[in-house]
C-alpha cells in the first residue's frame, strides 16, 4: 500500500545545516583535507581561557560566519593536552563538521566519545541529537530510536532554550521520517508554547502540515497552508515555503481539480527550479505530470515526468522513482508502446518493492522499539515483585521456614502445571485458528476467512480512495482430471497452481479457495491494467506447470475473469459476481485465457 510522499524525507540533510551546522553556500573540505589545513593553521600554544573562548566564538558563529568556526576549531584541534570538558566541546563542533561533509562513522565516535565523558549535561543532550541526525540520513532507525528516547528524557533539564527548541525539532524531525506522525504532532503542541524564531517557527508550521497531510487532516483551502506560506518566505526559507506549496498541489488533486494545481503550482516552478535542489524539483514536475494525466494531456505528461526521471536519475528517493516510473508507464501504454510500458512497468515494480521494503524497516524498528520499553517495564514490575517477596521472605523465615518451603514447592509445581496447561492451550488454539482461516490442502485462505479479510481490504480502499481489483479463475476440465488419474492427481494439480500463482503475488494480495477447483485474488491498491497484467502472468505460469512430478503426463489451464471497484464497485458479492461472470465468457470462448468485466460483452455471452 503506498504511503503518501513525504517532501521532508528529501532535506533530511538540509535540516542538519539549518538546525546545527552552517549555511548551505559553504563548502567544506574533507575529514581528510582537514588534517592538511591544520598543518596550515598556527601552531602557537593558547591558555585553558583562550581555548575556551575561542569554542564559544566557533559555536556562537558556527551559522553566520562559518569562515571563522572553519579556522577556530582547525586551530585548537591543534593544541595538545585539552582539559576533559573543552576536548568534549571540541569534539562535538567537529563532529558537526564530519556530519555536514558525510563521515558518519568518525563523527558518531567524536559523538559518543562526548556522551561518555563527564561533560555537561547540556553538552551531552547537543551531542544525543547531533546522533539523531546521522541516524537519520543513514536510515539507522532503531539506533536512531534509542537516542530519540535519551533526548526525550533529558529534555526536562535543559534549560537553554536555543537546544532545547532543536533537540524537539529533531524528534519531531524524526518521528516524521519514521511515520509516526500523530507522536510528531504531540511534540508540535510542546514546541509551539516555546519562544521560536521566525526560522525555528517556520520549520514547525512546516512540520505540522507535514504531519497533518500524512494524516489526511489537510483540505486545499486551509488558512494554515497560505499562513506558513508566507511565514517561511519572511524567514527566506524558501525550501519550506516550496515544500508546502507542493502540499497545496497535492491537495487539489486529491479533491480533483487539476486545473487549480496546475495555475497554482507552475507560476513557482521556476523559483524550485533557482533552488537547485533536486528532490524539491523532481516531486514539483511529478505533481505537474499527475495533474497533467488527470487532464489527459498525455503530452505534458510525458514532457514532465521525462524530467523528474532525469533530475531523479540515480534514485534518490525511491517513492519519487515510483510515481515517475507509474506515469511513464501509463503514457507508454496510452500511447500503444507496449515493449517501452512493460520496461517502465518492471522498473517501477522493482522501486516500489525496495520502497516498501524500507518502510517495512521503519516499522519494524518502531515495533521493536515499542517491545523493548514493554520489556523495560515488564523488568522493573517484576523487580518489584521480587524485591516484595524477599522482605516477606526474610519476615517469615524466623518463625516458619518449613511451611514456607513447602508453599514454595507448591507454587512451583502449580507453576510448571499451568505452564504445561497454557502451552497446550496455545496449541490446540493455533491448530484451530489454522483449520478455521486455511485450506487444508492449498494452505491458502478458505471461503469463510477469505470474506472477511476481504471486507476489510475494500472498506479501507473505499475510505482511501484507493483502487482494488479481483481476478477469478478456475481450472480447465479438472474433472477429467480427477476421473482419469485419481483424486490423488488432482489435489497435486491444485497445489502445483497455487505454487505457481505465489511466486507472482504480492504479500499483501488476499489468496483464497472458493471451492474445488475454484480460486480468487483479491489486489488491494491495484488498478485493473496492472491486475489484468498480473492475471495474464498467473495464466502464462499455470500453463507452464510440467506434471511430470506427479506420475502422469497432462496440461493444466486456467479460465481466469478480471474486475475492479471501478465497474463492479466496492461490493464483495458484486465483485466476485462479476469476475465469475468474466471467467465464464473465458470458459465459453475457449478457455486458457483472460476476460475483463464488461457488461455488454458478458450479456452477449450469455445470449
Amino acid at each position: 500500500m503506498k504511503k503518501n510522499s513525504t517532501i521532508f524525507d528529501y532535506f533530511t540533510q538540509y535540516s542538519l545545516i539549518v538546525l546545527l551546522l552552517i549555511p548551505i553556500s559553504l563548502t567544506f573540505k574533507t575529514a581528510q583535507a582537514f588534517q592538511i589545513q591544520q598543518q596550515n593553521v598556527t601552531k602557537g600554544t593558547l591558555s585553558i581561557e583562550e581555548i575556551s573562548k575561542k569554542l564559544t566564538l566557533a559555536d556562537k558563529y558556527r551559522r553566520s560566519n562559518p569562515t571563522l568556526f572553519k579556522e577556530i576549531i582547525f586551530e585548537i584541534a591543534q593544541q595538545k593536552n585539552l582539559p576533559t570538558e573543552l576536548q568534549q566541546y571540541l569534539n562535538l563542533l567537529y563532529a558537526y563538521h564530519l556530519t555536514f561533509v558525510g563521515e558518519y562513522d568518525v563523527a558518531e565516535d567524536k559523538l559518543k566519545a562526548v556522551l561518555h565523558s563527564n561533560a555537561s549535561s547540556l553538552l551531552k543532550f547537543r551531542a544525543n541529537y547531533a546522533l539523531i541526525n546521522i541516524y537519520m540520513p543513514a536510515k539507522n532507525w532503531q539506533k536512531g530510536l534509542e537516542q530519540v528516547t535519551k533526548n526525550i528524557n533529558a529534555l526536562p533539564t535543559i534549560h537553554n532554550n536555543e537546544h532545547y527548541q532543536n533537540g524537539l525539532l529533531i524528534t519531531i524531525i524524526f518521528y516524521n521520517q519514521m511515520g509516526q506522525y500523530s507522536l510528531a504532532l504531540n511534540y508540535i503542541d510542546l514546541l509551539a508554547k516555546r519562544n521560536l524564531s521566525d526560522k525555528n517557527d517556520c520549520w514547525l508550521r512546516q512540520l505540522t502540515l507535514e504531519a497533518k497531510f500524512n494524516l489526511h487532516k489537510l483540505t486545499s483551502n486551509a488558512a494554515e497552508l497560505e499562513d506558513t506560506i508566507q511565514k517561511c518566505t519572511s524567514a527566506n526559507n524558501k525550501i519550506n515555503a516550496n515544500i508546502v506549496r507542493i502540499y497545496k498541489t497535492k491537495l487539489f488533486l486529491q479533491e480533483d481539480m487539476p486545473n487549480k494545481a496546475l495555475s497554482f503550482i507552475l507560476s513557482y516552478l521556476e523559483q524550485i527550479r533557482l533552488t537547485q535542489y533536486p528532490m524539491l524539483i523532481a516531486e514539483t514536475v511529478n505533481v505537474i505530470a499527475k495533474a497533467y494525466w488527470q487532464l489527459g494531456d498525455v503530452d505534458n505528461t510525458k514532457v514532465y515526468t521525462t524530467e523528474a526521471l532525469a533530475v531523479n536519475k540515480n534514485m534518490t528517493n525511491l517513492l519519487q522513482g515510483v510515481d515517475t516510473y507509474f506515469l511513464l508507464y501509463q503514457v507508454a501504454k496510452k500511447q500503444q508502446d507496449f515493449p517501452l510500458a512493460l520496461r517502465y512497468f518492471e522498473k517501477y515494480a522493482k522501486i516500489e518493492k525496495a520502497h516498501l521494503e524500507g518502510e517495512k524497516a521503519k516499522h519494524l524498528a518502531f515495533q521493536l522499539a515499542e517491545h523493548k520499553s514493554f520489556e523495560q517495564k515488564a523488568k522493573i514490575e517484576l523487580l518489584n515483585k521480587e524485591n516484595a517477596l524477599l522482605i516477606s521472605e526474610q519476615a517469615l523465615a524466623k518463625a516458619k521456614v518449613t511451611n514456607v518451603q513447602l508453599m514454595m514447592a507448591i507454587l512451583a509445581v502449580i507453576l510448571v502445571l499451568f505452564i504445561l496447561w497454557f502451552g497446550r492451550l496455545l496449541k490446540a488454539h493455533k491448530r484451530i485458528k489454522e483449520l478455521a482461516e486455511y485450506d487444508a490442502l492449498t494452505g491458502i485462505y478458505n471461503r469463510g476467512h477469505f470474506t472477511h479479510v476481504a471486507q476489510s481490504a475494500l472498506e479501507h480502499c473505499k475510505s482511501t480512495i484507493q483502487p482494488l481489483s479481483l481476478i477469478m479463475f478456475d481450472l480447465d476440465h479438472f474433472k477429467k482430471v480427477n476421473d482419469t488419474f485419481g483424486h490423488a492427481c488432482g489435489d497435486w494439480a491444485l497445489k502445483a497452481t497455487i505454487n505457481a500463482c505465489k511466486h507472482i503475488s504480492r504479500k499483501n494480495d488476499i489468496f483464497a479457495r472458493l471451492g474445488g477447483e475454484e480460486f480468487c485474488l483479491l489486489l488491494p491498491s491495484c488498478n485493473i491494467d496492472v491486475a489484468i497484467l498480473r492475471a495474464e502472468a498467473c495464466r502464462a505460469a499455470i500453463e507452464a506447470i510440467t506434471t511430470a512430478e506427479s506420475g502422469y503426463e497432462f496440461s493444466i489451464t486456467a479460465s481466469f475473469g478480471v474486475t475492479d471497484v471501478v465497474r463492479s464497485g466496492y461490493n464483495l458479492e458484486k465483485l466476485l459476481a462479476d469476475a465469475d461472470s468474466a471467467a465464464y465468457v473465458s470458459k465459453n470462448s475457449g478457455r486458457n485465457r483472460v476476460t475483463t468485466f464488461d457488461v455488454s460483452q458478458i450479456n452477449e455471452s450469455k445470449n
